[in-house]
């Protein structure tokens, strides 16, 4: 599977909660020190995922939920004929699992896409905690409800009929998440192929890829390969809303909600 458990006195594994990136928006977001300490302390492992592994499968048992501290994974369900579809992609702070919960197996194939690493969290351990610490009981409730918004994004965004507008909109949404991060949402890397973007938005990968040529013809962005240069993001929200040159604002479900969690049928 290409998964490694940090070992100890790595540098990987030398990273905490109170001390890790993601903090901000995973379990610990906004909490205390002593918060972030216990957190750390029912953090069972540190995981290191090569490009391809799988992190969990369709009907694994589920057992942990897990934070995603660098990296980016997709997850995907597999239709009645065996045919694997993209659901959602996952980065940094992103808490991925929460489908497993009410059924107790995993309900998405969970792959990185480049090399990751994520911690896992026995769920257990995380409900005992939150009783003991009360600070991170909203935390909880927050993710599971940014698992049902991501749900009602990925459809709005598969309902739009214009290839231009689905397109536009995961980059409105990309660039978002990526700005909650602290990095600049006007330069991006994306990490997944044309085909995996198409197959989350219902496109084919060379319909993804004229997409991205009619942005830099309007001048709101430069894509080459995987890296976007932004030059309107007026212009990009605009299109997304589904009228370009107007001005518009972003339609809501796309413009609010916080950081993702797995994807439609989705996985926060």
């Amino acid at each position: 599977m290409n998964i490694v458990s940090e070992p100890s006195g790595s540098a990987a594994a030398r990273v905490t909660c109170p001390s890790c990136e993601a903090r901000t928006s995973c379990f610990g977001q906004g909490a205390d020190a002593s918060a972030l300490r216990q957190l750390d302390q029912v953090v069972e492992k540190r995981l290191s995922l090569a490009a391809g592994a799988y992190l969990y499968r369709i009907g694994d048992p589920f057992r942990s939920l897990y934070a995603v501290r660098a990296g980016c994974l997709k997850n995907s369900i597999r239709d009645e004929k065996g045919r694997d579809h993209v659901m959602g992609f996952h980065m940094l702070g992103d808490v991925v699992g929460v489908g497993g919960i009410e059924t107790r197996a995993y309900i998405f194939d969970m792959r990185a896409l480049e090399p990751s690493e994520v911690c896992e969290v026995p769920f257990d351990k995380l409900e005992a905690l939150a009783h003991r610490v009360p600070a991170l009981h909203p935390n909880i409730m927050k993710i599971f409800g940014r698992y049902r918004s991501r749900d009602a994004r990925t459809q709005f965004l598969r309902r739009e009929g214009s290839t231009d507008v689905r397109v536009a909109g995961f980059l409105v949404d990309f660039c978002r998440r990526l700005e909650e991060r602290g990095s600049d949402p006007a330069s991006l890397r994306l990490p997944m192929s044309r085909a995996d973007i198409g197959d989350y938005l219902g496109l084919s990968a060379d319909e993804v890829g004229k997409a991205f040529a009619r942005l830099g013809e309007r001048g709101i962005a430069k894509v080459w390969r995987k890296t976007i240069k932004v030059s309107s993001i007026e212009g990009l929200r605009s299109l997304a809303a589904g009228r370009a040159g107007r001005g518009l604002a972003t339609p809501a479900v796309l413009a609010t909600d916080g950081p993702s969690q797995e994807g439609a049928h989705h996985e926060p």
